[in-house]
């Protein structure tokens, strides 16, 4: 059961990785039975948290089959207390240093994207930015930075996830490396097998020539590239200069 928040959201930030997890932090403002404020970071972090476990997701996706898979779906969530002279001064920050105005344009692929939510009542005000935010955003990457060390998402879902997802992560990551392990062999067994093919054409080649599939020249003249044992071997026609394989024969 997912707890209710309650309080004010402040600013809510968004941060982006292209082959992470969304993280997701809110600062909310809230009042003690005195009547004191009291601030904290409401944070969550989305699937995949880092890049070992997105590779993971992926072979999952395309042919690991474990049961209880939906414990390695489900996002991550904590509290952090904020200190109320630690919010003044990102408040103060955001009061005196943002100027609101259209940045130039900067285009990326790879990399980092962040959205900064400011709210007021009805009022809101939402930025975007590739990476590191324009000069005149200076100050929001600084309260961006604050933010994201307060929430220090690096070793949170490690400590949040349960034994049993640890398992499953265990599990998963062995059984992806088996099927890895028997791929490799495979392939080294079909590569075996094609160049002790090309061996045999090769005394061919010597003996009486092959024919080149490209062309149709049947020469001597044709050169063996002998890759063994790391690579596949192959044939070059002496005449077209075209490679062929004992597959294309």
């Amino acid at each position: 059961m997912k707890r209710e928040i309650s309080g004010k959201l402040l600013l809510a930030l968004k941060e982006k990785p292209s082959f992470a997890g969304e993280l997701r932090v809110r600062l909310m403002e809230d009042y003690d039975a005195e009547g004191r404020a009291k601030y904290f970071l409401v944070c969550q972090k989305m699937l995949p948290f880092n890049m070992e476990e997105f590779a993971l997701i992926v072979e999952v996706r395309g042919g690991l089959v474990v049961d209880n898979c939906e414990e390695i779906t489900e996002a991550m969530s904590w509290r952090r207390e904020v200190s109320p002279t630690e919010v003044r001064d990102i408040l103060d920050i955001l009061e005196h240093q943002v100027i609101s105005v259209v940045p130039e344009t900067v285009m990326g692929l790879d990399g980092t994207t962040y959205e900064l939510l400011i709210e007021r009542g009805f009022s809101k005000v939402q930025f975007t930015w590739w990476c590191e935010p324009p000069a005149v955003w200076k100050a929001l990457g600084e309260i961006s930075k604050r933010l994201l060390l307060i929430a220090d998402a690096t070793s949170v879902p490690e400590t949040l996830q349960p034994d049993s997802r640890k398992k499953l992560i265990k599990q998963l990551s062995e059984e992806r490396d088996e099927l890895r392990a028997r791929s490799k062999e495979e392939n080294e067994e079909v590569m075996r097998a094609h160049n002790l093919r090309c061996h045999e054409l090769a005394r061919s080649l010597r003996a009486v020539g092959l024919t080149c599939p490209g062309c149709g020249r049947h020469s001597k003249e044709n050169r063996f590239v002998d890759k063994s044992p790391d690579a596949e071997s192959y044939f070059i026609c002496g005449a077209c200069g075209r490679s062929f394989r004992p597959a294309d024969l």
